[in-house]
């Protein structure tokens, strides 16, 4: 099963973390397939690196172009919306973020890897919580 990278996870591999670093690739030796990233983790990650030196930045740039990034979609929007409205209905507040990476990971039938102890409550969401 093809692999989603959270924010958290990226960040984590950006700073050399080889605890994170060898879990993923125990995780990856049974799940193979391509390691993506979503929009929102994207948008994120260039958030966190605004205020660098030039130099660091180039060097996040590189890494974080290494991964592909899931586009949204319509049906995205779909997911997304009946994840907020369902969740919302139980009590259960989470952010769009959260949501958007969910619903993107949902809609692709992807497996989630992520620090974000926040999106355990999310039961439809096939995820890994390092």
């Amino acid at each position: 099963m093809a692999l989603i990278l959270d924010t958290s996870i990226l960040i984590e591999i950006e700073r050399k973390n080889n605890k994170i670093i060898n879990e993923i690739s125990q995780i990856r030796k049974l799940n193979p397939g391509l390691m993506q990233i979503t929009l929102i983790s994207y948008s994120e990650f260039l958030l966190g690196i605004k205020e660098r030196k030039q130099s660091n930045i180039d060097k996040a740039m590189k890494f974080i172009t290494t991964f592909p990034v899931l586009n949204a979609n319509k049906e995205t929007a779909i997911i997304l919306a009946n994840l907020k409205y369902n969740y919302e209905k139980k009590g259960m507040i989470l952010s769009l973020a959260d949501l958007l990476i969910a619903a993107q990971t949902i809609e692709n039938n992807m497996l989630l890897v992520t620090m974000d102890k926040g999106l355990e409550r999310i039961k439809e969401l096939k995820k890994i919580i390092l």
